[in-house]
């Protein structure tokens, strides 16, 4: 009976470790969605919110299942001890392979943007030389548009200015 009983709190210990572990590669795909898209400062401090909420439910449920829940110290060291096992060993790996993958990405996105710039600019320098002309004609046509209004305002200062004379003229006489 006793030895039972040992058998089934070693096993719980081990199941401790898993769930620390299983933790810390949670954690892990949240550090690389974290380098992937940068996060505002409230926007991390939800994240881990979250992820803390989920860390509990996923231990609590182990424990629900292994233990009946029955919470006891050896079962926190547990899990510290796999988070602890798992960051200094395997998350190394993990974040090093993650790190090369998504700078790989990025490199390959950036290249086709590039790919995708040379027609596009291409494009622009054939349209400048027609957009040039035409702005150039349309500037042209302007000038000459505000000329004619500014003689046609001048002549019509003069004409009103003549009128005015003439009555005054007019006025003198009488």
């Amino acid at each position: 009976m006793m030895n039972q009983i040992v058998s089934n709190q070693s096993l719980l210990f081990m199941t401790c470790i898993q769930i620390g572990m299983i933790m810390g590669v949670l954690f892990d795909f949240i550090r690389i969605f974290r380098k992937i898209i940068k996060h505002p400062n409230f926007l991390v401090q939800l994240e881990d919110f979250i992820y803390w909420v989920i860390c509990a439910l996923i231990g609590f449920y182990m424990l629900y299942i292994n233990n009946y829940a029955d919470i006891r110290p050896f079962v926190f060291i547990g899990i510290l001890l796999g988070a602890i096992l798992y960051f200094v060993s395997l998350s190394i790996l993990f974040m090093k392979i993650a790190t090369v993958i998504i700078n790989y990405i990025k490199n390959i996105i950036q290249e086709l943007i590039k790919f995708i710039r040379i027609p596009i600019r291409a494009i622009i320098k054939m349209l400048k030389v027609p957009l040039k002309y035409v702005s150039k004609k349309l500037s042209t046509a302007n000038y000459y548009k505000k000329r004619k209004f500014r003689g046609l305002k001048r002549e019509w200062y003069h004409t009103k200015a003549d009128i005015r004379t003439e009555l005054k003229l007019r006025r003198a006489k009488k």
